[in-house]
């Protein structure tokens, strides 16, 4: 039974007793005052000793209710502790839970920066590999270029240490040959070979000057006593500040120690004068 309950049953036991006061003063009216009171002391002692049974049970109840009411007020003081610790406790973990959200949104940055730059460094570093390989390739065909071309300058080598030995031989034979044709009192000029062996009357190493000029023909220092033959070419030229070709002439006539030639070639219309240099070997110059 209840707290409440029993309330209810000392209340109900209260009017018990006021009912039977009452029923007792009904019935005193019409039977014996005696045995009536004797009647109602009876039930009043039962009643009373129900109504101290019912007030013990009352007490019991009532300090087993004050027992559970203190037990439940220190639950509910322990619960309220335990609430406030939790409290503390979320907001900790909500303080947490705020700075690693803060923690793992920088860190998304992060990662979506570094992402992005790995994306970027994979493109380059694909870039690169394609200009590696192209470089590769440009090296491979340089390095066989460079074995062809090792192979070409070997075989250079080898004939310009053929052509070198084969050019040494010719100039020391050229230099015999020259040494032959001086000796025998020919020329060993090689224009003047070249002319000889067309058939070209070959002009002496000898060198002059113009003595006089009258229209085409000229009088020359140089004759028969220096080699000078009727046929020959001689170049004439002119020295001094500003050196000039003047033309070439042609042997008609020879003296011991003159001789009269005509002009067969004129540069730039220039006039041959006295004192002009007259030379077979010595080429024209402007």
């Amino acid at each position: 039974m209840t707290f409440v309950g029993k309330i209810l049953v000392i209340v109900i036991l209260a009017f018990a007793l006021f009912f039977l006061a009452l029923s007792t003063v009904v019935f005193t009216a019409s039977t014996n005052w005696k045995d009536a009171h004797a009647e109602v002391t009876k039930k009043r002692d039962e009643l009373q000793t129900q109504l101290g049974a019912a007030q013990n049970d009352l007490n019991a109840q009532k300090a087993t209710y004050d027992k559970e009411v203190a037990d439940r007020d220190a639950q509910i003081a322990a619960l309220n502790a335990e609430v406030t610790n939790l409290n503390t406790t979320m907001q900790t973990l909500q303080a947490d839970i705020t700075s690693l959200r803060t923690q793992v949104e920088e860190s998304q940055r992060t990662t979506q920066t570094q992402v992005q730059l790995a994306q970027a460094a994979s493109q380059e570093a694909a870039q690169l590999r394609e200009q590696f390989q192209a470089a590769q390739k440009v090296a491979n065909d340089y390095a066989a270029q460079q074995s062809a071309l090792n192979e070409k300058i070997f075989t250079l080598d080898r004939q310009l240490a053929t052509a070198t030995q084969n050019n040494q031989d010719l100039r020391a034979a050229v230099e015999d040959y020259q040494n032959y044709l001086e000796s025998r009192g020919l020329p060993s000029d090689r224009t003047q070979v070249q002319q000889a062996a067309r058939g070209t009357v070959v002009s002496p190493d000898v060198e002059g000057r113009v003595n006089r000029v009258a229209r085409d023909f000229i009088e020359i220092s140089i004759g028969s006593d220096d080699g000078v033959i009727t046929g020959q070419e001689y170049y004439i030229f002119r020295t001094g500040d500003a050196p000039q070709y003047i033309g070439k002439i042609q042997v008609t006539l020879t003296e011991p120690d003159r001789s009269v030639a005509r002009v067969v070639e004129s540069y730039l219309g220039r006039k041959v004068k006295e004192g002009d240099v007259v030379a077979a070997k010595i080429q024209p110059r402007s």
